[in-house]
């Protein structure tokens, strides 16, 4: 009988651990995209920072901004856009290396940390993702056949920014480059404009 409340006992441990385990995942994870949402970005980038100093090896942050989404909501409907945004988060997701973090900043918008990258390996990075995009064809099967395009902004820690709101702020100035350069491009910290 001691043994059968011991189990019993283990077993509602194990069960509450779960539990505490998903509000967890729920508290960091963005229900739309399934990607990491704007909250855990701080833990992250103060990670990174940390583990960049240590080792003395750049990272890179990438702002990416869907352009003309809201055409999408306008021509298509809300369900249809919010579909999107998990399709666009799949996308990136797919083809991120393990080390990398995808995240939805918010609305529209994305954020990509990349450990161990420096400028041109960022750049590299942006460049797959961004062509990635622009090749995708979204909805098929139902005839809606969506493409999409984003404006991308590059910066690199310790080059472009010694702390993480400098970061965030240099990669974003850099995509709103972008955005007033005509859209579906890429910026890069220090350096303006990428032409592809």
């Amino acid at each position: 009988q001691l043994l059968e409340a011991l189990a019993d006992f283990v077993a509602i441990a194990i069960e509450n651990a779960r539990f505490v385990a998903k509000i967890k995942e729920l508290t960091i994870i963005d229900d739309v995209t399934g990607l990491y949402n704007s909250r855990h970005l701080h833990t992250l980038l103060e990670t990174e920072i940390s583990r960049s100093i240590r080792y003395q090896s750049p990272f890179s942050l990438i702002f990416m901004d869907l352009d003309f989404f809201k055409l999408v909501n306008d021509n298509y409907g809300h369900l249809v856009g919010s579909r999107l945004l998990h399709e666009v988060g799949q996308v990136l997701k797919f083809n991120l290396r393990t080390i990398d973090w995808g995240l939805r900043y918010g609305g529209d918008e994305f954020i990509i940390i990349l450990p161990q990258s420096g400028k041109k390996e960022g750049l590299l990075v942006c460049q797959r993702l961004r062509q990635t995009l622009n090749d995708t064809v979204f909805f098929e099967k139902e005839n809606l056949n969506i493409r999409i395009h984003a404006s991308w902004g590059i910066a690199t820690f310790p080059d472009d920014a010694k702390d993480k709101e400098n970061l965030i702020k240099q990669a974003d100035q850099s995509m709103y480059l972008v955005k007033r350069s005509g859209r579906n491009g890429i910026a890069v910290a220090g350096q303006g404009l990428v032409h592809s």
